[in-house]
């Protein structure tokens, strides 16, 4: 990182860019223990060990406009209030939250369980099948029939927190394979648990890490993320859950797959159907399987 004093005469304040492009504020705070605050929408607070302990704020390039106004306050409330440094970020920080944040709202629990199952497949059954290229078969946050779309084979994703193996089907054409097609109904049974090994954001920096210096591929990954709701200010957020995997089934819905029959016609003046199925008796796709069939997407 390059990174320099914000004022030569105060050099416990340092400015710098690291090698991603991230712009930095950064702070000495010796061996004082701080309780960070929650992030606001891309501005990240943590403390690092830079020759010294810092406290590091930290955001993307392309929230500058963002960035510099709350570094001015912090660096005033530090150099010439005299503040303490986890004071003078906290306060700040909270200030401009509460302009920001009802432009982006916290996920429901819902839509976190939701995401986290169609990532959890994208990190692991695509990703290390087919590579990058799974980020563009993701279609979920387009509001497709199926969260993932290939040329031989459609992935349907459902996740649940409850003890039972049902899940809820909203589209009458759901469990429908197109034609010449195959349809794999993917079962991510997930334990909400405040000692979780995992949050969307454990998922989210292992799938940016597994797409590697592909940038197109990152930019899809992100702008699809965006479409489901997600944002960097999130990242810190108190409403955000960790969950621990409890099982990953996956199902080939054909033949007697509990379904509505491809050729059901709802009745006249339905025009939305919602229902329940219980895969808790099917027999599963074998992982050997599932691979051979993603490499056909």
């Amino acid at each position: 990182m390059l990174a320099e004093p914000v004022d030569p005469l105060i050099p416990q304040c340092l400015i710098g860019v690291d090698e991603d492009g991230h712009l930095h504020l950064m702070i000495a705070i010796g061996d004082d223990a701080v309780k960070l605050p929650p992030e606001l929408e891309a501005v990240v607070v943590q403390v690092i060990d830079a020759n010294g302990n810092y406290l590091d704020v930290y955001a993307k390039a392309h929230y500058e406009m963002i960035f510099t106004p709350i570094v001015n306050q912090i660096f005033a409330g530090v150099a010439v209030q005299g503040r303490k440094p986890i004071d003078a970020v906290v306060q700040t920080i909270e200030e401009f939250r509460g302009a920001l944040r009802p432009l982006k709202p916290d996920l429901s629990l819902a839509e976190q369980i939701g995401l986290f199952g169609e990532l959890w497949v994208l990190q692991n059954v695509l990703i290390p099948s087919i590579g990058p290229r799974a980020c563009y078969l993701w279609s979920g946050p387009d509001s497709e029939r199926h969260d993932f779309m290939g040329a031989a084979v459609h992935i349907e994703v459902k996740s649940t927190t409850r003890s039972e193996d049902r899940h809820e089907i909203s589209r009458i054409d759901q469990l429908r394979a197109p034609a010449g097609k195959k349809l794999l109904l993917a079962s991510i049974q997930l334990e909400r648990s405040e000692g979780g090994e995992k949050t969307l954001v454990n998922l989210i920096d292992e799938i940016t890490a597994s797409l590697g210096l592909d940038g197109k591929a990152v930019d899809a990954f992100e702008m699809r993320l965006a479409k489901m709701g997600w944002h960097d200010g999130l990242r810190q957020s108190g409403a955000l859950r960790r969950f621990n995997l409890r099982d990953a089934l996956f199902f080939d819905v054909e033949g007697s797959f509990p379904r509505l029959p491809d050729d059901y016609v709802p009745p006249r003046g339905i025009v939305a159907i919602r229902y329940t199925i219980d895969v808790s008796s099917r027999s599963v796709v074998d992982r050997d399987e599932i691979d051979g069939l993603v490499k056909l997407m």
